[in-house]
């Protein structure tokens, strides 16, 4: 996850207003966009910045499931439009500097792979927990286009769990402070069914960790469940 770091909602925005800055056609003709491809783009993020608004993280304290439902919804339709656009309109596009595409946050080295609307589009919902064993989160999912089977979609290999974990603060207390990018969780577990099971150490009992979980297949990682918040048992 690292190194295919998958930019959180607030990244992402400010990512694609940059490339969608950079391509208007009317102050930069010279770049080869066409306006057409670059129009598609627009409507579904200004659904997205619109649903983030009142949905996102930075939100958090006053945003309804309903809310939060619609803002991932609106980036599971934005992501694969973008992407195509971005590959065909500015990677791939010899009339943009390197410069420019590395600006924008837009890779330039064909061995990087793209997480980003390459992976799974659903993503896993937490419909049950068990804490009941110590030092284990144990977590049943489901897809959520589920209308009730546990088991995984059909383009789905396995579910990943990633962590960001709060160590205790100590004396004198210092916090750890909140993550900022998908890209600080770590990977601690992965499954193949619909039981998911998180086993921390000894050390870890008693700290604050956030799970979040992502379906993968061959393409890459999928779209991000809701961030869980809880205390190690």
């Amino acid at each position: 996850m690292s190194k295919d770091k998958r930019l959180d909602d607030y990244e992402l925005e400010a990512k694609i207003q940059k490339v969608l800055d950079g391509t208007d056609p009317i102050p930069f003709p010279d770049r080869g966009i066409v306006p057409a491809e670059r129009t598609k783009v627009i409507a579904p993020f200004n659904e997205f910045k619109a649903a983030l608004l009142v949905g996102g993280d930075h939100v958090a304290g006053d945003r309804t499931p309903a809310q939060t439902h619609t803002k991932i919804q609106k980036r599971v339709v934005l992501e694969p439009i973008f992407n195509h656009f971005q590959k065909i309109n500015v990677k791939d596009n010899s009339l943009i500097s390197d410069d420019l595409k590395i600006l924008w946050g837009v890779h330039i080295d064909s061995d990087v792979r793209h997480v980003i609307g390459e992976g799974p589009h659903e993503y896993p919902v937490v419909v049950e927990k068990d804490m009941n064993t110590p030092l284990h989160i144990k977590l049943r999912i489901k897809s959520n286009t589920s209308t009730g089977s546990f088991a995984h979609p059909a383009d789905v290999s396995r579910c990943d769990g990633f962590v960001y974990l709060f160590p205790n603060p100590g004396t004198p207390p210092v916090p750890t402070p909140e993550p900022t990018s998908e890209g600080q969780f770590v990977k601690r577990t992965e499954t193949n069914d619909d039981w998911i099971d998180f086993a921390f150490t000894l050390a870890e009992k008693g700290m604050r960790v956030k799970i979040l979980l992502q379906y993968f297949n061959a393409k890459g990682h999928g779209v991000s469940s809701e961030i869980l918040d809880t205390i190690i048992p």
